[in-house]
């Protein structure tokens, strides 16, 4: 009788589940707006939940399907989430009415998780006033304070390579990156001495490749966050696991009190922050300009400047070094390209004394357009997250986006779209040259996102880049290792664009640098 009554009790409840979801499938249909049908009980997203797909490839599927509309509704799980489809409708909700969009939704708890209310997850009134006050931290005179700290890790890995190809020969180019990216972002946003190009498994690197990579019961608690992040709030979840963030808030406490303690100042992002949780703004000394910083006394907390070194690292390691990995490859796959980009960097060393100067950076016009069609075809971040924080009714047509509505921006879509981008799977840095770039769309190439909320830290990201792709094109010749599988298979359980299996090259010595 009690297991028949038990039966009948969970049969009455995944009715009520199942009716309740069937009922929240027609949200967007309700509202005049086009939506892909989505399945019992992960609504759009199947793939994306299994594991099988990244959901950057699953929202370019959405953009390519759906592609003529002004916008589609997706679901995750029974969770509404609009997918703007028309350059125009992204052009509003990034720059024109920026005011309707300025949150990016994503979950933060200041209490419990002080890490995760950094920079990229605040909105409103708090975001701008943070952002303003680290707006001058990457100003051209503060990223020259920083290129010795950067340039130093560069050569760290010029000379491991070196060895590496008096030995071996065979290089994995994502693990080297990122051994090199880690080592740039512990030095500038944690004042560390990493060395992980020698020792590849020291700590540092161990917890960044905890902080990117999701277990099970990671997928679950993200999941808790996402649908009823109130209800959660209580229990004290973080979305990054509490191993992760502590070891990072201790390294930044540690630091910070041995600096302040032995009046110590270095060449990196951590002492801007250390200025800011002391002074409230940065000093002028490079004459750079300050406005928006706060009036002296208006400081950052310990918390607060723990999380912009947090967010620093998160933002900058993994998808810099992914950036300089899919470099390499297509140098290696199109040698032309890579000789021509060769003779572009030592053209510019000649004129500076073979010295890495910020201003010889600066005089790189092909690896420029290496880089950015490198960031076209695989953006670092496939998707932007935004909400809406008020009821916009979508100019030029009667749909209206409900107030507290997730979106996602589909840029791998857009990026790889054969309207605006011929032969979108051809890599060809000619599509940025001098001559070619005016014809460029607005809001078709948008890999560090536009409007007010646009990547703080793009231009250092892009001073890391050319400093160790400088490097390796002056000292190396690259050629594809039968190892690296062709065509490439990216990785589908990452959040960030990476292959699955690597990028095996073989490096040369170049006997002329």
């Amino acid at each position: 009788m009690e297991v028949n009554f038990l039966i009948s009790v969970l049969g009455a409840i995944t009715c009520f589940v199942v009716i309740y979801f069937k009922y929240s499938f027609n949200y967007w249909l309700s509202r005049g707006i086009p939506q892909i049908p989505p399945a019992f009980p992960f609504g759009t997203i199947t793939k994306v939940f299994l594991r099988q797909q990244m959901l950057g490839d699953r929202i370019r599927e959405v953009y390519n399907i759906m592609k003529g509309h002004e916008c589609v509704g997706v679901y995750f799980f029974n969770q509404p989430v609009l997918i703007p489809l028309s350059r125009d409708l992204m052009k509003h909700i990034l720059t024109k009415d920026f005011q309707a969009f300025h949150d990016r939704g994503i979950y933060y708890d200041e209490d419990n998780d002080p890490l995760s209310a950094h920079l990229f997850s605040l909105s409103g009134v708090k975001w701008r006033t943070l952002r303003n006050k680290l707006s001058p931290a990457f100003t051209s005179g503060k990223l020259k304070f920083m290129l010795e700290t950067i340039l130093k890790c560069g050569i760290q890995m010029q000379n491991v390579l070196s060895d590496l190809a008096e030995v071996s020969k065979e290089v994995e180019m994502k693990d080297t990156m990122a051994r090199f990216t880690t080592d740039v972002i512990g030095s500038c946003a944690f004042g560390l001495e990493c060395n992980t190009m020698k020792e590849p498994n020291t700590k540092f690197r161990l917890m960044g490749r905890r902080a990117f990579t999701q277990t099970i019961s990671d997928m679950l608690r993200i999941i808790l966050i996402y649908l009823c992040p109130t209800l959660v709030k209580p229990f004290g979840f973080g979305v990054f696991s509490s191993e992760v963030t502590d070891f990072f808030k201790n390294i930044v406490k540690d630091t910070m009190d041995y600096r302040e303690r032995n009046k110590i100042s270095r060449k990196d992002f951590l002492q801007l922050l250390i200025q800011l949780k002391q002074n409230g703004r940065l000093d002028n000394d490079d004459h750079s300009n300050n406005e928006g910083c706060d009036t002296p006394g208006t400081v950052l907390t310990f918390d607060e400047a723990a999380a912009q070194a947090f967010i620093f690292f998160l933002a900058g390691f993994e998808t810099t070094s992914a950036t300089m990995s899919f470099a390499v490859f297509e140098m290696c796959v199109n040698l032309d390209i890579q000789e021509r980009a060769r003779q572009d960097v030592r053209s510019a060393l000649r004129k500076y004394d073979n010295q890495l100067t910020y201003e010889c950076l600066t005089e790189m016009p092909y690896l420029d357009t290496v880089i950015s069609e490198t960031l076209r075809k695989y953006p670092p971040a496939p998707v932007y997250a935004r909400k809406a924080t008020e009821d916009y009714k979508i100019p030029g047509t009667k749909m209206t986006i409900p107030n507290n509505s997730p979106v996602l921006l589909p840029i791998w879509g857009i990026q790889h779209d054969p309207e605006f981008w011929p032969n979108p799977e051809n890599f060809d840095p000619e599509r940025f040259s001098e001559e070619n770039k005016s014809k460029i769309l607005d809001y078709t190439y948008l890999p560090f996102g536009e409007g007010p909320r646009v990547c703080i830290g793009q231009r250092f990201a892009l001073i890391q880049i050319k400093i160790g792709l400088s490097l390796l094109l002056n000292n190396f010749k690259l050629t594809l290792n039968p190892k690296t599988p062709l065509p490439l298979k990216l990785e589908p359980k990452g959040i960030v664009i990476t292959p699955v299996s690597g990028i095996w090259v073989e490096l040369s010595r170049l006997d002329d640098s």
